[in-house]
């Protein structure tokens, strides 16, 4: 049977069994900046908004085209022969506008979608740094798991093997080896399922990365638990109200939503332009002394054109109506975007702050079982404990084990969903966190 030394000593150095690390944290974030799809897309979505401010320029300014033409004509007149000839014509305008009201306020609505887009990169940004750091110590975790149950089932082997020795010489029943072969073979299978485990969980990582990960740098022994800065719910609440990317994008859009409204009214404005052009035409048929046309005309004219909208079916007064109503939505989503920042804000504040009492609660439970393991192992060989009281305490030991990494991890990841409910996480933090890093 294995030693209680030789097993915490085993349960202790888990993790230091598993393949040579190759990446740590930060490097496999890197990784996952220029081949995510996910946040490629956001970016490419960004680059193709950000179009949307010229576009909307571009009617204020202005407007010149040029046109040229060529025509075959056939002429027939009676008594006389048929006459047939080509004319020519180029001409260039030029248009100005001078008062359109709509057009003006397409430029504002267009800066505010691009502020909106590029609040929207950021969060993908942020995005991407939790879902690699999830998918990164989902994959540690799995690993611990894996080397937990192979421990495990290493010493419930060794217990099987002395219950049968016992066995044989008559020191135990027959019930003590069914139990420890019962241990055993649960799990013998509990860890065909946590090695799959570990391999879909590698699986959804290469999944953002885009190629397979070797290996990857466990957490230091011990981890440091570290306080949010500063330490009080409030003042990171109103930090997010300031700098939530999620709410900046919002505000945004209830901006846009107000200026449409004032665009839509702008329908009933009339609109002012200056044009000018200028045109070449040349006719041969002048030549002929037709008409009396000279074969080369030019034409050029210059002045201010007024619109005035008077009636349009109603479609003015119907757009207005349509843009107030989707300013009001957009005024309900900015608000339910404010309060779901401060909630998620106050719960990530609050699950770092559990987080750190959590993993302390669980270091000292590990310890506890570790004891209670010893002293257990103690009781049967004095005779006031069985095999299978062994056989329990070893799994209390193995179970909070997994439960102490678990709740280390789920630390970690608290303290960046922190930063990035108040739109505040940076690659910096992620190099603060892959500090904790590192092989004992």
């Amino acid at each position: 049977m294995m030693k209680p030394k030789k097993l915490v000593a085993a349960l202790a150095l888990a993790t230091a069994t598993l393949p040579a690390a190759a990446a740590d944290l930060l490097n496999v974030y890197r990784d996952a900046l220029v081949s995510d799809p996910v946040y490629q897309s956001q970016r490419a979505q960004r680059n193709a908004t950000v179009e949307r401010l010229p576009q909307a320029r571009s009617a204020y300014l202005p407007l010149v085209t040029g046109s040229a033409s060529v025509f075959r004509n056939y002429l027939e007149r009676g008594g006389t022969p048929d006459y047939d000839y080509t004319t020519q014509g180029a001409s260039v305008s030029l248009s100005q506008p001078i008062f359109r009201l709509p057009n003006w306020i397409a430029i504002s609505q267009a800066e505010k979608v691009v502020i909106q887009a590029d609040a929207r990169l950021a969060d993908a940004n942020q995005d991407l740094i939790v879902r690699t750091s999830q998918a990164y110590f989902d994959v540690l975790l799995a690993q611990d798991v894996v080397a937990f149950s192979g421990a495990q089932k290493e010493a419930f082997s060794q217990q099987l093997a002395q219950a049968k020795r016992n066995f044989e010489v008559g020191t135990a029943t027959i019930v003590d080896t069914l139990e420890a072969q019962a241990r055993y073979d649960q799990t013998a299978a509990q860890e065909i399922v946590n090695i799959n485990d570990l391999e879909v969980k590698r699986r959804a990582l290469e999944q953002i990365v885009g190629k397979p990960i070797d290996g990857l740098v466990p957490v230091k022994e011990p981890l440091a638990l570290v306080s949010p800065e500063p330490n009080n719910i409030d003042a990171w609440t109103a930090a997010a109200e300031q700098s939530s990317l999620t709410l900046l994008a919002a505000q945004a859009q209830a901006e846009a939503a107000k200026q449409e409204v004032d665009r839509a009214k702008a329908g009933y404005l009339p609109t002012l332009d200056f044009s000018a052009s200028y045109g070449v035409a040349k006719n041969p048929s002048a030549v002929q002394g037709l008409d009396g046309i000279s074969p080369t005309g030019r034409t050029g004219t210059i002045g201010i054109v007024l619109g005035v909208p008077i009636f349009e079916g109603g479609l003015t007064t119907s757009r207005v109506r349509e843009a107030v109503a989707l300013r009001d939505r957009a005024d309900q989503d900015l608000e339910n975007t404010r309060r779901s920042v401060i909630q998620a804000t106050r719960t990530q504040f609050l699950n770092v702050t559990n987080g750190i009492a959590v993993v302390q609660a669980v270091e000292r439970a590990l310890a506890s079982t570790q004891s209670q393991l010893e002293s257990t192992i103690l009781g049967r060989d004095v005779g006031v404990r069985t095999s299978v009281d062994v056989l329990n305490a070893q799994q209390q030991v193995f179970q909070a084990r997994s439960n102490l990494q678990s709740a280390r991890y789920l630390y970690l990841m608290n303290t960046l969903r922190l930063k990035a409910a108040s739109g505040r996480l940076v690659e910096a933090d992620l190099e603060a966190v892959n500090r904790t890093l590192g092989r004992n």
